[in-house]
């Protein structure tokens, strides 16, 4: 290649002469052909593709359940664009400027991504209920700090937020997974270019290795996190920037593509659309995703934009340069930033997540999609692109160095703002403590504010729960001789004093809840955080994992075993297990997935959430197995409520499961579930300050709603013990969300972790002669587990 002159600008004129060889050497060696970089119409009407698809599958459209890879369309875009950004910068300049390309990247993005934070704000503060208000400002407050991905990675396996409506700046995960791309990739590129030292070879070979190399990793570890950990695997970054070096790999071998002939350019263009397609419509929520199913619609992006440099109108340009196309595409992230927040208000309105709809509505989709158009577009006309021009009328006018000055302080303006915004709204919200405060702190409430509290107020006469869990305590104690932690009568005397324990009786009569609450034991802020403590940390299965876990509580030194097996239902008993378990000397196991109940051999199809049927049959292939690692002496069952199974197939794998148990020695019981709520219940009571009675709901009605196939199970196998708590949870025909000061609901489902402390002496009652019953010798236990002696519970 020959030498020509070079000029360097005024402001980088070298002081000496090897300053002058080496600024040479640098652009000689970048003196490769540039990525062209002309207005693309196929990649505007990818863009709009990709956009369209998700605001479609947002709003519950079931005709593309793959909607959701448009976001995967966009990394490849944002990949390919970014790097030949880079390349054409290093190539005309012979460096790479990172303040410069992080002053344009963040006037890009920045003013315009502050603008829908601020119309989330206002959202959020006229329609969501103020108990998620801290969580949403802190979401904000990710969000502008560009590390909410992280954030929902870690909450998408934390089993107390699978009942809850999603956080209205969910969307901007892709948005930190791209921004953290953008501040990691020009970095490495530097590095290369300095690395060659004026030699071409090298710095393409060196490129090429970087890229190649963060692919290959990346994408092995996209496939094995999200085989092992599906929700966190979604979000985090490390399994997405394959999909980005995709898009660089294009942008590398975008001239070596020119030699292709037309037509076959073409017709590679037109695979690649149909492979995208293909991802819309074949890829749904059951698909572990990303890893290497993201392959399908980030390969077919890149297959388009390769033909997209020789194909001519006979590619796929020829459909996506559509004037439809092109005015979406040219607003496509305006869309993207505003369309979510009206459908997680649609959500919120229509009770998703708070007892009302099990998904979104598709009418409410639909409205909340096309009612986003107005201030997207209003965004992109009034803010995205003035800013952008008066960019570039910036640029014309004022030094290249104090241009990026003013950008870059543009853009640190915009996420201080956004960072203010959110510590603004949680400051907003009411008064509580955090989360973790909250479920380690307000069971004690039973104890330490005023008692009775809760189901202890229940008790005919006045009396506490305690003192009538006396009697039953002194009559229950040890089963058999040589067993610690069981003290009281013989076991010779336990058959005769069985049948003695009390129950609440029809006199009980309930303190009216009155339509103003106050003196609450939990503040009603506080009530969705007050939940069951699952220990150790990862113990209890998120929606996707198959990893058997064993959650660990009472005494663990205790010398009798009690597990809670099931679904979430079936864990949120182990706050009022852990009591009695250190009192009474018994180790507490919970082993419980979300959203799968403890069958045998049934797919349980949850299609209004996330994936769980192979997942869960995989879990509960597993179960058995490890409970015998644990062999407890007796084993408790519940599971929640599943619409889409009917109640017979259910008790029939229940029942398949409770006989996979019994050959294994180990007896087992049912905990019968609650009343459902048709709504939220902090919610519902947070909307009715001034009338609580609003919230008062039908038993009847709300049992229907409960544990399904149990009853079912109860009638094919009537000697099955069923523990039984439903008269302290719901005492009277119409079930009051709040107890003895205590609301009874933490969600539309899940009681509180306070209120289930508040019965752990009716618990106790219920579940010591199972206890003791599974520890005496044979014959006389299998009489008593077959319900010779307790009975159908």
């Amino acid at each position: 290649m020959s030498q020509t002159s070079v000029t360097a600008p005024a402001d980088e004129v070298p002081t000496s002469r090897a300053g002058v060889r080496a600024l040479r050497a640098a652009r000689h060696a970048l003196r490769v052909p540039p990525v062209p970089r002309d207005f693309r119409a196929d990649i505007e009407g990818m863009r709009a593709i990709a956009v369209v698809g998700v605001m479609l599958w947002h709003a519950g459209v079931p005709l593309l359940p793959g909607g959701f890879v448009g976001v995967d369309v966009f990394f490849v875009v944002s990949g390919f664009l970014m790097t030949a950004l880079l390349l054409e910068e290093a190539r005309e300049r012979g460096r790479i400027d990172l303040g410069r390309f992080y002053a344009r990247r963040a006037r890009r993005l920045l003013p315009a991504a502050l603008a829908a934070l601020v119309g989330t704000v206002v959202i959020t503060l006229a329609v969501i209920p103020r108990t998620r208000w801290t969580e949403i400002g802190g979401d904000v407050v990710a969000s502008a700090a560009y590390l909410v991905n992280w954030r929902l990675a870690e909450r998408s396996v934390d089993y107390l937020d699978l009942s809850r409506a999603p956080t209205p700046v969910q969307h901007y995960w892709s948005l930190a997974v791209e921004e953290q791309f953008y501040i990691v990739w020009p970095v490495l590129l530097l590095l290369v270019l300095l690395l060659a030292r004026g030699r071409a070879k090298v710095f393409r070979t060196g490129s090429w290795m970087v890229t190649v190399g963060l692919l290959l990793a990346s994408l092995a570890l996209s496939v094995w996190w999200t085989r092992t950990a599906g929700p966190e695997a979604y979000f985090v970054t490390p399994t997405r920037v394959y999909e980005l070096m995709i898009g660089a790999a294009v942008a590398l071998a975008a001239r070596a593509w020119a030699d292709v002939p037309r037509p076959l350019a073409a017709l590679v263009g037109w695979v690649g659309l149909a492979m995208i397609a293909a991802s819309l419509v074949t890829i749904d929520a059951s698909t572990p995703f990303p890893g290497a199913w993201a392959l399908l619609p980030t390969g077919g992006t890149a297959l388009v934009i390769l033909a997209g440099f020789n194909a001519g109108t006979l590619g796929p340009v020829l459909l996506l340069r559509a004037r439809w196309m092109q005015w979406v595409g040219r607003i496509s992230y305006s869309l993207y930033l505003w369309h979510w927040p009206f459908v997680a208000a649609a959500a919120s309105l229509a009770q998703v997540g708070r007892g009302g709809p099990a998904s979104l509505p598709v009418h409410w989709g639909l409205l909340a999609v096309l009612v986003s158009v107005v201030p997207a577009w209003l965004s992109f006309r009034y803010v995205e692109e003035p800013v952008r021009v008066h960019g570039r009328t910036l640029a014309s006018r004022l030094p290249p160095a104090l241009v990026t000055r003013r950008t870059l302080r543009l853009g640190l303006n915009c996420s201080l703002a956004g960072l203010l915004l959110g510590m603004t709204m949680m400051l907003l919200s009411p008064p509580s403590t955090s989360s973790d405060a909250v479920a380690w702190r307000t069971p004690k409430v039973v104890d330490q504010v005023r008692a009775p509290v809760g189901a202890g107020t229940l008790v005919a006469g006045g009396d506490s729960a305690a003192a009538r869990g006396a009697t039953a305590g002194r009559v229950l104690g040890s089963a058999a001789a040589g067993h610690e932690g069981l003290a009281g009568a013989p076991a010779s005397d336990l058959g005769s004093d069985l049948g003695s324990e009390e129950t609440l009786g029809e006199d009980v009569e309930p303190t009216p809840m009155p339509d103003r609450l106050t003196d609450l034991a939990v503040p009603l802020e506080q009530v969705p955080d007050d939940r069951p403590v699952m220990q150790p940390e990862g113990c209890f299965a998120g929606l996707t994992s198959t990893t058997v876990g064993v959650c660990e509580a009472g005494d663990p030194e205790g010398v009798v075993t009690v597990a809670l097996l099931g679904d979430s239902h079936a864990g949120m008993w182990v706050t009022a297990l852990d009591e009695i378990g250190r009192e009474r000397g018994w180790r507490v196991l919970t082993v419980s997935k979300s959203s799968c109940p403890p069958v045998d051999g049934l797919e349980v199809d949850r299609e209004d959430r996330s994936p769980t049927h192979g997942q869960c049959m995989a879990y509960q292939e597993k179960v058995v197995d490890r409970l015998v690692e644990v062999d407890p002496d007796l084993v408790l069952m519940s599971s929640a409520a599943y619409s889409d199974v009917p109640g017979e197939e259910m008790a029939q794998a229940l029942g398949r499961r409770i006989d996979a148990l019994s050959d294994e020695g180990m007896p087992t019981a049912l905990i019968r579930d609650v009343p459902r709520p048709p709504f939220d219940v902090p919610g519902c009571l947070l909307e009715h300050p001034d009338a609580a009675t609003e919230c008062v709901f039908d038993r009847e009605e709300a049992l229907a709603r409960a544990g399904t196939g149990q009853s079912e199970l109860v009638a094919l196998r009537p000697a099955l013990p069923v523990v039984d708590l439903n008269d302290a949870v719901c005492p009277t025909e119409a079930c009051e969300p709040v107890l003895g000061g205590v609301v009874v609901w933490r969600d539309s489902n899940h009681l509180s972790a306070t209120y289930v402390r508040s019965l752990t002496d009716l618990v106790e009652q219920q579940v010591r002669p199972l206890v003791a019953a599974s520890l005496l010798p044979q014959p006389a236990g299998a009489l008593l587990q077959q319900g010779g002696l307790l009975g159908a519970g």
